[in-house]
């Protein structure tokens, strides 16, 4: 059991903590009643060490990463409102039908029934885009537990692409097929869904954090710091009056 060092300070008492083995430096004056601790502020920073340091760094880790219940929150909106779309549009659009206007021509409401990939890509009725929806989704959930301190962007991809990957794949299972609607004219382009839509923006934040990451690495190597030794006062017990 470590020994513990209680110092008052003002109105509180202050209770240092000192491992086996450690050793602090150079006793700090310390006043009584509200007085102040002289150089506890150097004090500190010599007695954080590299092992410290490095807790501290993945304390800072895990307040800047994304938290399961933002992570399956995430997951339930992108596949929750990429089902309730898909069912409105078949209510109130016909296959293959008129298309409805939403921005003149730019952008129309247009139902179709995809048996391809996403975007309309790849061969249709292909049964292998059921077995790589179950695949990814279950590596998506894999990394994400995982790894011990998601980073917030790349969090927030992952839940993306599994909310995507989830609401396509309960089209494929229910219905055979891939409800489509959004039809972008202003550029040719295949017409999509939401969940294709959280899926292609996922992919793309996870590749602008590796471009960031690997950009940093090449602007600013890391080097483990160096640990210089400090004076101690192993032999003599600390001292306060």
């Amino acid at each position: 059991m470590s020994p513990t060092l209680t110092v008052p300070f003002g109105h509180i008492r202050l209770e240092l903590s000192i491992s086996l083995g450690t050793c602090l430096p150079t006793p700090t004056v310390v006043q009584k009643g509200r007085g102040t601790i002289e150089h506890m502020e150097d004090s500190v920073q010599k007695v954080a060490t590299a092992p410290l340091r490095e807790q501290v760094q993945v304390e800072a880790q895990r307040v800047r990463a994304l938290r399961p219940v933002y992570f399956y929150l995430i997951v339930s909106i992108v596949f929750f409102s990429d089902q309730l779309s898909k069912h409105w549009v078949q209510t109130h659009l016909i296959p293959e039908g008129p298309s409805r206007p939403i921005f003149g021509s730019a952008f129309l409401l247009t139902l179709t029934h995809n048996t391809g990939g996403a975007w309309g890509l790849l061969p249709r009725g292909n049964p292998l885009f059921i077995i790589f929806a179950i695949v990814a989704a279950i590596t998506l959930l894999y990394a994400y537990h995982r790894m011990l301190h998601v980073d917030l962007l790349v969090g927030t991809s992952f839940a993306l692409a599994l909310g995507g990957a989830l609401g396509n794949l309960t089209d494929r299972l229910s219905l055979g097929y891939v409800v489509d609607f959004f039809d972008v004219r202003i550029i040719r382009w295949p017409i999509f869904n939401i969940a294709d839509s959280a899926i292609t923006l996922g992919i793309t934040l996870l590749l602008i954090h590796f471009l960031v990451s690997l950009w940093n690495e090449k602007a600013h190597p890391h080097t483990p710091p160096a640990v210089e030794p400090t004076e101690t006062a192993c032999s003599e017990p600390m001292q306060t009056e």
